[in-house]
């Protein structure tokens, strides 16, 4: 790679339009260059909602198995929203000091879903969320596989 290769690639990240995602970026971890991704902002089918997504890829585009992740996600979502509702659950008692309302989405907001080893077994994925009400959280819920692990929030 030349100097000016490095350079453009390094100040200028390469972009591409996705015919199923849209306008997606590519962030080139030099390190660690297995571990690149492209990332987007995407129209979730299941919530008609913009959300955040990373595709783990190369320069070519994401992975087959990144696309794959993201088509399935959107045929399992109920069983995800099921995995996921316990780990609300808790995340409003302990923060807000209240229930999760049967029907999530009057509480909370889909922000974003974070593909790290679609390659991997288990694939170790995140699912994240925002409060709509005063007190804004930010919950992400970790998975290996279909396991959920314990929430994580910001504020």
């Amino acid at each position: 790679m030349s100097i000016l290769q490095f350079f453009k690639k390094r100040f200028s990240p390469q972009r591409i339009v996705d015919p199923d995602f849209g306008s997606l970026l590519y962030m080139h971890i030099p390190n660690a260059p297995e571990r690149s991704y492209w990332e987007c902002d995407w129209n979730f089918p299941r919530t008609g909602t913009n959300i955040s997504i990373s595709l783990p890829g190369d320069e070519n585009g994401p992975w087959p198995e990144s696309r794959e992740f993201y088509f399935e996600a959107v045929e399992r979502f109920d069983q995800i929203l099921a995995a996921v509702r316990p780990k609300l659950d808790e995340v409003f008692i302990d923060w807000l000091q209240q229930e999760l309302p049967d029907y999530i989405f009057s509480a909370v907001r889909l922000a974003g879903f974070d593909l790290q080893e679609p390659r991997g077994q288990p694939v170790k994925w995140e699912i994240s969320f925002e409060t709509t009400g005063k007190k804004w959280l930010c919950i992400s819920i970790p998975f290996e596989g279909e396991t959920a692990g314990d929430a994580t929030v910001d504020t």
